[in-house]
C-alpha cells in the first residue's frame, strides 16, 4: 500500500473530525467538480485516442490518493477532499503540502472555511527560492545532428519580478526522458518512439540548464514571454511541486517535452486548454503556434547562438582575417607574430574571431583542453590591450521564426504516368519537412520526415501502398570559414521501383559526403552541390537470396528560395551484394510555392535496372496544415 493510500485509510478510520466535515461537503457539488475541465487538467486526464477512455497520463502511483484515482476523477476528488480536511498535521506531512495546486483550486471552489490550512514550510521555502513572477517559453531551434533535438526543444523559464536581473539567475522547468546514459543514439531513438523511457519534470537554475544543453551553442534560441496572470504563475509553481517524484511515459512523437509543458500550463490556468489540440502528435513549433492562437504570447525575442555570432562576424571579415583567426587557435605561433603588420582595427577583428572560434571548439569537444584554455586566455589578453568596442555587427534577426514556417503535416494529391500506365496518388505525411517544401522558417539543406504514407490508384482500379517513409533525415550542411561539417543522410521504410508492376521492398539507406553552398543572396535563395557515398540495403523475395546491399554515389544540385525549390539528383550503385543488379536513377523535381500553406510540384524520373530503363513523370498539389 502506498504512502498516500495509507494516509487516507488512517484519516477515514481514526478521524471523526474529518468524517463530520466530509459529510458537510455536498456530494452533488463534488460530483460536479469532478467533471470540470480544470480538475481533469490538474490530474492530467486525457481521452485515450484509441480506447476513448479518460485516464491520467501520469503513470506514477504517487500522484494519486485513491486506489483508482488514475482512472476515476471523482474517486480522486473525494480522496483528496477527505485528506485536505484533516487538521493538526505535522509540518510538511499533510496532503495539503503534497498537492498544493489541487488544494488551492478546491479551496477556491468550495465554501469559505471548509478547510484549515496546515503548515508547509518546505514548500514555502522552495516557492520563495524560485521567486517566479512571470513565465517565458524558451525554444532552442532544431538541431539536426541530435535525434533528441531534431524538432527543437522547449522549456519554461521562471522569471523574477526584476526583469533587469540576469536571466541566468532564474530557474527553468523542463520535461525530458530519463534516459540511460549508456544508450547510443539509435537505442535512444527507438525507446523514445516506443515509450521506453520515463519522462520527468525537473526544476533547475536556468544557467545549469544552458550548460546541460551545451549544443545549444549551435542553436539559435527564441524566447516567448507568456501573458499568464500572477495567480496563474503561482498555480503553475504549485503544480510543479506536485509532480516531484512522479513520472509520465515519454514518447518522442506525441507525449514529449513540448506537449507536457502545455499540460502544465493547462493545469495552471482555467483559461487554458492548449494540449487538447495535440491528440496524436506534438511538434515544438506547433505548440508555439497553439500558444499564439490562444493569445498567450505577445512577442518573441531572438537570441543568436555562438555559432551564429561567429558566422555573422566571419561574413564581415576578409579571407585573410579568417585565416589568421584560425591560425591563432590552431597553431602554436606567438600571437604577436601572427598579428604583426596589421592595423589595430584589423587585429581586434582577428582576435574576436579567434576567440569565437576557440569557444566553438570547446563546445564541440564538450570541454576545453588545457592548451585551448591557455590559448584563449592569450587571445583575451591581447584583445584587452587594443581599443575597446565591438568590431562586428550582431547577427540579423531571421526574417522568419521557426513557428512561422509551413504546417508540419502535409496532404498531397498527384497524377502521373509510368510506362505504360497512368496513376493517381494520395499521400499523407505526419511530420515534418523535406528540402523541397517551402523554406521560410526552416534550415536550408536540412530534411526531417517521419510517417509519410503514399497510396497509389492505378488506371486498372487497383489501390496499393506505393511508399512508406518511417524516417528520412538529410543534412547538406556546407563548410564555412570555421566549420567543416559532413553531409549525411539516413532513411528507412518501404518502397517500390518505378515500373508499374514492381513489388514492395523494405530498405535502409545511409550516406556520407560533402556539400558546397553556392549563395546568390538571402532574398533570392541559394544552391548546394552535393556528393554522398551511398549504401542501400533492400529486403524482399524479388532479390536473389532475398536481399540486396548496394553501394555507389549520390550526387546532385539543390536550389532553395522563398518562392521555389528544385533538385536534380543522380544515384548510381554499381557495387552490389546478394543481388548483382546495377541500379541507376536520374530525377528532376521542381516545386513552386503557391501560398505559405500550398505547393505545386513537377517530378521527372528515369530509372535503370542494369540496361533496362523506365521513365515516369508526376504532377502534384500539396497542402500543409
Amino acid at each position: 500500500m502506498g504512502r498516500q493510500s495509507l494516509l487516507l485509510v488512517i484519516l477515514l478510520l481514526l478521524s471523526p473530525v474529518v468524517s463530520a466535515a466530509m459529510s458537510a461537503v455536498d456530494d452533488a457539488s463534488l460530483r460536479a467538480l469532478a467533471t470540470e475541465r480544470q480538475w481533469h487538467h490538474l490530474l492530467h486526464f486525457r481521452q485515450h485516442p484509441y480506447s476513448f477512455r479518460y485516464i491520467s497520463q501520469n503513470d506514477s502511483p504517487a500522484f494519486f490518493l485513491a486506489a483508482d484515482g488514475s482512472t476515476d476523477p471523482l474517486a480522486e476528488l473525494q480522496a483528496d477532499v477527505s485528506a485536505f480536511l484533516a487538521t493538526g498535521q505535522a509540518a510538511d506531512e499533510s496532503a495539503q503540502c503534497r498537492f498544493p495546486a489541487r488544494y488551492a483550486w478546491l479551496k477556491n471552489k468550495l465554501p469559505a472555511g471548509t478547510f484549515e490550512d496546515q503548515p508547509c514550510p518546505e514548500f514555502e521555502q522552495w516557492r520563495d527560492e524560485l521567486n517566479a513572477h512571470s513565465l517565458t517559453l524558451i525554444f532552442p531551434a532544431s538541431h539536426i545532428n541530435s535525434p533528441s533535438s531534431m524538432y527543437g526543444h522547449t522549456l519554461v523559464r521562471l522569471d523574477r519580478a526584476d526583469l533587469a536581473s540576469s536571466k541566468l539567475l532564474a530557474y527553468s522547468v523542463n520535461f525530458a526522458a530519463n534516459a540511460d546514459p549508456t544508450d547510443n543514439e539509435l537505442v535512444f531513438s527507438y525507446k523514445g518512439l516506443t515509450g521506453g523511457y520515463p519522462g520527468v519534470v525537473s526544476v533547475m537554475p536556468y544557467a545549469a540548464k544552458t550548460r546541460q544543453y551545451q549544443h545549444m551553442e549551435y542553436r539559435d534560441t527564441w524566447e516567448y514571454p507568456l501573458n499568464y496572470t500572477p495567480a496563474e504563475v503561482d498555480q503553475f509553481v504549485r503544480h510543479i511541486w506536485e509532480l516531484r517524484e512522479t513520472y509520465f511515459d515519454y514518447y518522442f512523437f506525441d507525449e514529449n517535452c513540448s506537449y507536457r509543458l502545455l499540460t502544465l500550463l493547462d493545469a495552471a490556468s482555467e483559461r487554458s486548454d492548449l494540449a487538447a489540440a495535440f491528440p496524436l502528435k506534438a511538434v515544438p513549433v506547433d505548440t508555439i503556434r497553439a500558444l499564439y492562437a490562444e493569445g498567450r504570447v505577445d512577442e518573441a525575442v531572438y537570441r543568436p547562438s555562438a555559432a551564429s555570432e561567429m558566422e555573422a562576424s566571419a561574413a564581415q571579415a576578409s579571407a585573410e582575417e579568417i585565416r589568421l583567426a584560425r591560425a591563432l587557435v590552431d597553431s602554436d605561433d606567438a600571437v604577436e607574430e601572427l598579428l604583426a603588420g596589421r592595423s589595430a582595427e584589423s587585429q581586434a577583428r582577428i582576435l574576436e574571431l579567434a576567440y569565437s572560434y576557440a569557444r566553438y571548439l570547446a563546445v564541440k569537444k564538450k570541454q576545453a583542453s588545457p592548451e585551448l584554455r591557455a590559448r584563449t586566455l592569450s587571445l583575451l589578453s591581447a584583445r584587452s590591450r587594443l581599443p575597446a568596442g565591438t568590431s562586428f555587427l550582431p547577427p540579423q534577426v531571421p526574417a522568419y521564426r521557426d513557428d512561422q514556417g509551413h504546417g508540419t503535416s502535409r496532404l498531397t494529391l498527384a497524377a502521373g504516368y509510368t510506362d505504360p500506365s497512368a496513376y493517381a496518388d494520395l499521400r499523407w505525411r505526419i511530420a515534418y519537412h523535406d528540402v523541397l517544401d517551402p523554406l521560410p522558417g526552416f534550415s536550408p539543406g536540412a530534411q526531417i520526415e517521419m510517417g509519410d504514407f503514399h497510396l497509389r490508384l492505378s488506371d486498372a482500379g487497383d489501390i496499393r501502398l506505393q511508399h512508406l517513409t518511417l524516417v528520412s533525415v538529410l543534412s547538406l550542411s556546407h563548410p564555412t570559414g570555421f566549420q567543416n561539417p559532413v553531409a549525411w543522410t539516413v532513411s528507412a521504410g518501404l518502397d517500390r521501383f518505378v515500373p508499374a508492376d514492381s513489388e514492395v521492398f523494405s530498405y535502409l539507406n545511409i550516406g556520407f559526403g560533402k556539400a558546397l553552398q553556392v549563395r546568390v543572396s538571402p532574398q533570392n535563395g541559394s544552391g548546394r552541390l552535393f556528393a554522398l557515398g551511398d549504401i542501400t540495403a533492400r529486403a524482399d523475395n524479388q532479390f536473389t537470396s532475398g536481399v540486396q546491399v548496394a553501394a555507389g554515389l549520390r550526387t546532385g544540385w539543390l536550389w532553395q528560395s522563398s518562392g521555389r525549390q528544385e533538385r536534380l539528383q543522380f544515384r548510381w550503385q554499381p557495387a552490389a551484394w546478394g543481388d548483382h543488379t546495377t541500379r541507376r536513377e536520374l530525377r528532376f523535381e521542381e516545386a513552386l510555392n503557391l501560398t505559405a500553406a500550398s505547393q505545386l510540384r513537377l517530378g521527372l524520373t528515369r530509372q535503370w535496372a542494369d540496361f533496362e530503363a523506365v521513365n515516369a513523370w508526376q504532377l502534384s498539389y500539396a497542402r500543409y496544415f
